[in-house]
C-alpha cells in the first residue's frame, strides 16, 4: 500500500542542513557502502514512485549541479509560488506546483503508481504536511553530529502534539535510521 512518507537525514541537535545550506555531512551515509546503509537506501530506491521537495531545496539542488546524477529517476514535485524559466538537468521530471500542498500530493499520488510518496527536501514542506496531517510515516536517518545553528526540521508553529509509533530502528555506520507511524487520531466521523 502506497504512503506519504516523510524521509530525511538529521543531525543529533535536530537540524537538516547547517549554516549557510551546509550539508555537515549529513547525508554521507547514503554514499556508504556498508550493508545496512546499502539495504536502506535500496528499499528506498524500489519503494519511492514520486518526490516532493520545496523550492528552497530545488533552487539549492539546481546551483549546486546535485539533481543531474540523482539515483530517483522519479517525478520530482516542486511546491513553489513561482516556476523558473529553465529547469535543472536531471533524469528526473521536475513539476512545479503552485496552487497548493495537496494538489502537489494529489499529483505525486497520481505520478508514483502505486508506490510511496516521499518528502524529500525542505523543513518549510516537512511542516506545512505535518500541518496538515497529511503524512503517515516518518524516517529520519539521524547523524551522530551536532550543527548547533541551520534549519531545524520540526520547529512548528503549533502546540499540536503529534504522536507517533516506532516501527523500525536501524543502527549503521555514521547513522541510525528510525522510522515511526504517525499515530492518526479518530475524528467522531471515524469512530
Amino acid at each position: 500500500m502506497s504512503i506519504v512518507l516523510l524521509d530525511m537525514a538529521m543531525s543529533l541537535d535536530g537540524y537538516i542542513a547547517g549554516p549557510d545550506d551546509a550539508d555537515g555531512g549529513l547525508n554521507d551515509w547514503f554514499f556508504d557502502p556498508s550493508r545496512h546503509n546499502a539495504e536502506v537506501v535500496a528499499e528506498s530506491l524500489h519503494t519511492t514512485g514520486a518526490l516532493i521537495i520545496g523550492r528552497r531545496t530545488y533552487d539549492i539542488g539546481a546551483a549546486l549541479n546535485a539533481f543531474a546524477d540523482t539515483p530517483y529517476h522519479v517525478p520530482h514535485m516542486v511546491v513553489s509560488h513561482t516556476v523558473p524559466a529553465q529547469t535543472a538537468t536531471s533524469p528526473a521530471p521536475f513539476i512545479f506546483v503552485t496552487d497548493g500542498i495537496v494538489s502537489a500530493l494529489t499529483q505525486a499520488r497520481a505520478a508514483a503508481n502505486g508506490k510511496d510518496v516521499v518528502l524529500g527536501g525542505g523543513a518549510s514542506i516537512a511542516q506545512q504536511y505535518l500541518r496538515a496531517n497529511l503524512i503517515d510515516e516518518i524516517q529520519i536517518h539521524l547523524v551522530p553530529v551536532l550543527l548547533g545553528n541551520g534549519i531545524h526540521l520540526f520547529n512548528r508553529d503549533s502546540s499540536t502534539i503529534q504522536k507517533l509509533e516506532g516501527t523500525r530502528v536501524i543502527g549503521s555506520s555514521g547513522v541510525t535510521h528510525l522510522r515511526y507511524r504517525v499515530v492518526k487520531e479518530a475524528t467522531p466521523a471515524n469512530r
